[in-house]
């Protein structure tokens, strides 16, 4: 009898002790102490003095899980500390790669100064093509001073992406002009989440990551991009962690939910887009959030993974 076959003659029998076990296993006592020993490290059993101790699987398991979700934190969270330390040095690195106009190497490097200098990079060369958008915005603030055509710019492009994702201050829910910034572009699709300590402002757009040149700084006059899938990557590395680290806007974390409410109920995508009020291309980009969220590639796997999550209605 194999380790598994004896837990679950376990759970089904529920001996006091080995002697009792060995008995109902029809085993000798010694192979199943040896396996009981096996057993042990796991938690899922105990052995003293010949008696057996053993926990339901719902316990046992939860508790294991705790114990891995900690050690998943804390791995995550040093390795997110790394990776902000590769991207707070690259600007430096950078800086003395190349200057000005784009260079002619391997790796372009693009340099911009002035007080719109983050808006002018992104304009320059972010790719109208690419699927996403991520950035990081701490001083939402200087968005009020720019030009309404720009901002108009920004939503045509947001809606032609797939994913859309800013992080912002906590602070932006004090000031109700800032919130009404987030609800316009909310309308065509960006996510924002809420996080306290945003460590600087950076985006990736595509394969181009743009960093300020001194990191840190919530809105840089001076800022550099690089156009290299590699450390586009990196950026995306450590905005995702930043990602789960914040909380969405009025608790909201769902803007699929009423997408699939309707979905589940036999509506189709577009058909549950027009009749949500939105755009059927935003309401494709919520679903490929859904799915990127609970990795996925089919409707049915994510109808699936939602309703396993305990969230078949709307919040």
């Amino acid at each position: 009898m194999d380790d598994r076959a004896l837990l679950e003659l376990i759970y089904r029998s529920r001996p006091r002790t080995v002697a009792e076990l060995a008995t109902t296993a029809h085993a000798d006592a010694d192979e199943v102490a040896d396996a009981l020993a096996r057993l042990a490290p796991t938690g899922v059993v105990s052995v003293r003095e010949g008696t057996i101790g053993y926990a339901p699987p719902a316990t046992w398991t939860a508790e294991v899980l705790a114990g891995e979700a900690q050690t998943m934190r804390q791995t995550a969270n040093e390795a997110a500390s790394r990776i902000e330390a590769l991207v707070a040095d690259l600007p430096v690195l950078l800086r003395h790669w190349a200057f000005g106009e784009a260079s002619g190497d391997l790796v372009p490097v693009f340099v911009r100064h002035g007080p719109r200098a983050a808006e002018d990079l992104w304009y320059d060369i972010a790719s109208d093509q690419s699927d996403s958008a991520w950035g990081a915005l701490p001083d939402l603030g200087r968005y009020l001073q720019s030009d309404p055509a720009r901002a108009s710019r920004f939503a045509e492009v947001f809606a032609g992406k797939h994913s859309v994702r800013a992080l912002v201050p906590r602070s932006i829910a004090d000031d109700p002009r800032l919130v009404a910034i987030a609800e316009r572009y909310a309308a065509v699709g960006v996510e924002f989440r809420l996080l306290g300590d945003l460590p600087s402002w950076f985006w990736i757009d595509g394969d181009v990551l743009a960093l300020p040149i001194e990191w840190g700084e919530g809105w840089p006059t001076s800022v550099i991009g690089v156009r290299s899938a590699a450390l586009a990557d990196l950026g995306r590395s450590l905005y995702r962690e930043l990602w789960h680290r914040a909380e969405p806007i009025g608790g909201v974390d769902q803007p699929w939910a009423p997408l699939l409410m309707l979905m589940k109920q036999g509506v189709t995508l577009d058909a549950a887009s027009h009749r949500l009020g939105i755009n059927p291309r935003t309401g494709r980009r919520r679903v490929a959030a859904a799915m990127e969220q609970y990795g996925v590639s089919t409707l049915f796997a994510l109808g699936v993974a939602w309703a396993a999550d305990g969230k078949p209605t709307a919040r």
